[in-house]
């Protein structure tokens, strides 16, 4: 990735880039800002960034990128006590922070840069493995001090890969949705800057009007999406909507309610509109397998099959169906990361990645998620897979998120049936204590800036 940076600022030279409200930046244009500003920094410095959709996080990342300096990205939205940890843990060089929400280190010199404040915090280079990049957080949360670490063919890998399947060229235009300190925003950014193509960046809400008036006057090609923006997409009437130029729409992040998974496919095959759904991990850069559209009616519910470029496999036992999905590949991560001491670690040489997801594969090599390693609960001895007991309620409109808690099933729904009615379907279907289940009533799930419901706070309020 670092050497893609020159070639195709040379490449697309004249091509549009970045497009913001009021500005079209050229690629050959994307880091003459940045060059000028920010020469001091150099290689063996590390940058963290409360990153954001904005042209200063932009022109930042690919500075970083084509210097050699790696990156830690959070979301913007992370409080003081967490950076300030993760600055203890770390000690980067310099900070970028945006201006209107984040106020630490008072007496450190800082630089403005567009909406963000540059901050000086230390002057001593660290020992830092060459190949290393960018680190992401490992969970939704914005507060964890634990990050994956990529490398720069980890996202050049993924990202040409997965341009490839989607076949992006330097024609398409796509819109940001989701925050670049997510994976799955990232990789949209790296997929297309890797072909040259155009990308509109927005802050925007997908309920917000305008957002919408963005795709048609852009002429946006793609955008990409987790389970909650297809749920207000679905909410907003997609059906009804008149999107002149969008081809197709990708999804990741989680799985889909198999009705909303139907009115989607049926919706886009009379907009002649793709509706493409992935799996991936941070781990990966992210995405692992993608489901064609021509056959996501046939194999609804599937994660489909590995991306251009990787192996996936299932780990198990003789004559089961079920096992674990390892993958391996190019994009395959360097290894986790807790504190500047593992910065120059090679803790995943091999390129495997034991995923902790759970899968069948049926006989034309279509993969089917079961759960996750932290699904199956352990309760008075017995084994229970959340997600069955989640799809057994989803079944009956009783929607829930599912923990255990000092040996009990917390089970919290927005239904409106009582407690004791969705403890007798369960104990009809599961033949469990009723003892074991506990049903906590919220008015909405807690979600993280991802779209993720955060079990970590829903755990707390249980």
């Amino acid at each position: 990735m670092k050497n893609i940076i020159n070639k195709n600022i040379k490449r697309f030279s004249n091509n549009i880039f970045l497009i913001t409200e009021n500005k079209k930046i050229k690629y050959k244009y994307l880091l003459s800002r940045a060059e000028e500003k920010l020469n001091f920094i150099s290689k063996g410095d590390l940058i963290l960034i409360a990153a954001n959709n904005t042209l200063g996080f932009f022109e930042i990342y690919f500075f970083a990128l084509k210097r050699n300096v790696p990156i830690i990205l959070i979301d913007e939205n992370t409080n003081s006590n967490n950076i300030s940890e993760i600055i203890n843990l770390y000690k980067p060089n310099y900070v970028f922070l945006p201006f209107e929400n984040l106020k630490i280190l008072p007496k450190h010199e800082r630089i403005n840069y567009y909406n963000f404040f540059l901050i000086k915090v230390s002057k001593i280079k660290n020992t830092i493995d060459k190949d290393l990049a960018v680190m992401l957080s490992t969970s939704g949360s914005t507060g964890s001090s634990k990050f994956v670490k990529l490398s720069y063919e980890n996202i050049y890998d993924n990202a040409l890969n997965i341009s490839k399947y989607l076949k992006i060229d330097h024609t398409h235009t796509t819109i940001t949705t989701m925050p670049p300190s997510y994976s799955y925003g990232l990789s949209i950014i790296n997929s297309h800057f890797v072909k040259g193509s155009k990308i509109v960046i927005n802050k925007l809400s997908f309920f917000e009007k305008k957002f919408w008036e963005k795709l048609n006057y852009n002429k946006i090609i793609s955008f990409g999406g987790v389970p909650l923006h297809y749920e207000i997409l679905k909410k907003l009437k997609f059906d009804k909507m008149n999107f002149r130029y969008l081809k197709y729409l990708t999804q990741a992040g989680g799985s889909l309610k198999p009705e909303e998974i139907n009115f989607f496919l049926e919706t886009c095959k009379i907009k002649k509109i793709k509706f493409i759904q992935m799996y991936g991990q941070t781990e990966a850069s992210p995405r692992i397998s993608y489901l064609p559209f021509s056959k996501a009616k046939e194999k609804i519910g599937s994660i489909g099959k590995v991306i251009p470029g990787g192996k996936m496999m299932l780990k198990k036992k003789e004559n089961q169906k079920i096992g674990e999905i390892i993958y391996s590949g190019k994009n395959v991560f360097m290894g986790y990361s807790s504190s500047k001491n593992d910065l120059d670690k090679k803790s995943n040489k091999k390129k495997i990645l034991e995923t902790g997801d759970f899968a069948w594969k049926d006989k034309q090599g279509y993969y089917f998620l079961v759960g996750r390693k932290d699904n199956f609960l352990k309760v008075a001895g017995y084994r229970i897979n959340s997600n069955e007991i989640k799809n057994f309620l989803s079944k009956r409109k009783i929607f829930s998120e599912i923990v255990e808690k000092k040996g009990k099933i917390i089970i919290f729904t927005t239904s409106n049936k009582n407690q004791n009615q969705i403890i007798s379907l369960l104990f009809s279907e599961f033949k469990l204590n009723k003892n074991f289940f506990k049903i906590v009533k919220v008015i909405k799930f807690p979600r993280n800036s991802r779209g993720k419901v955060s079990l970590t706070r829903l755990i707390n309020y249980g």
